[in-house]
């Protein structure tokens, strides 16, 4: 299964969370739902075949964004979740949804793949998702290979007890059935521990002085790479298919690479 988490962030948690750009980048909930359905429409146009589900808390809005694109929508089901994600979000942590959508989808009845809204499919991923064991975008370092003030090497420290395992980043998510039945316990188990953890006294911001932090804002993703690490899971990097602009200042690089598919 193939699908997304599409809501309105709450962008002061966001914000206090580390990501002090937050306001710049995500803006609000019409430009989240506009990148968003700007993303989606490049995966319909290259996969009309593959089923595709997105949650979101607004349908209506993510309907219309949609359907300003010249793509199939048959096989895509937006579904309403508007009331678990407003559940989620009370969560401290400002994208513990994320870890519950994906904890959702690890039913062990089928291989899923969550997809990140600032992406752009540049080809069919058939074959990507032939893959038995993990789908990541793409490596991007050793956790102890990081900066110390980021705080994700002392939440691993003590959240984890280790700082020594790989971390790709996972814009996009695929695990496969065999592995989904331990995921869904112990994905959301770290990501708590890591969230548990107080980072204030390493947290500093170069671009942003006097501004501090007591969590780690990528704990999901370091939760998930170490669940990979300790279960020997077998990844496939997916950038040979997919570009992900998690680096850019804004998200209007999602809606330019998709503009060739407006009506």
């Amino acid at each position: 299964m193939i699908y997304s988490l599409v809501f309105d962030y709450n962008i002061k948690t966001v914000t206090d969370s580390g990501r002090h750009w937050a306001q710049d980048v995500y803006k609000n909930k019409e430009y989240i739902s506009s990148y968003s359905a700007a993303s989606v429409a490049t995966f319909l146009d290259k996969n009309p075949h593959l089923p595709y589900t997105v949650y979101t808390d607004d349908v209506n809005l993510f309907a219309d964004n949609i359907n300003l694109y010249k793509v199939s929508t048959k096989n895509l089901d937006i579904v309403d979740l508007s009331e678990s994600i407003e559940v989620w979000k009370n969560h401290r942590y400002s994208f513990w949804p994320l870890v519950e959508i994906v904890a959702l989808h690890n039913n062990c009845y089928e291989d899923a793949l969550k997809l990140d809204n600032d992406l752009t499919c540049r080809k069919p991923i058939d074959d990507l998702l032939k893959h038995r064991g993990a789908i990541a975008w793409k490596y991007e370092r050793r956790c102890s290979g990081g900066r110390e003030y980021w705080g994700e090497r002392k939440a691993a420290r003590v959240g984890l007890g280790t700082e020594d395992f790989p971390i790709f980043n996972m814009g996009t998510l695929g695990i496969s059935k065999e592995y989904q039945l331990k995921a869904k316990a112990d994905i959301p188990a770290y990501c708590q521990r890591l969230i548990d953890v107080d980072i204030t006294d390493v947290s500093h911001f170069p671009d942003f002085p006097g501004k501090k932090t007591n969590v780690w804002s990528c704990a999901e993703q370091t939760a998930v790479n170490y669940f990979f690490h300790v279960n020997q899971v077998p990844i496939l990097e997916s950038h040979l298919w997919i570009d992900h602009h998690c680096h850019e200042k804004t998200k209007d690089r999602v809606l330019t690479e998709a503009a060739y598919l407006l009506k």
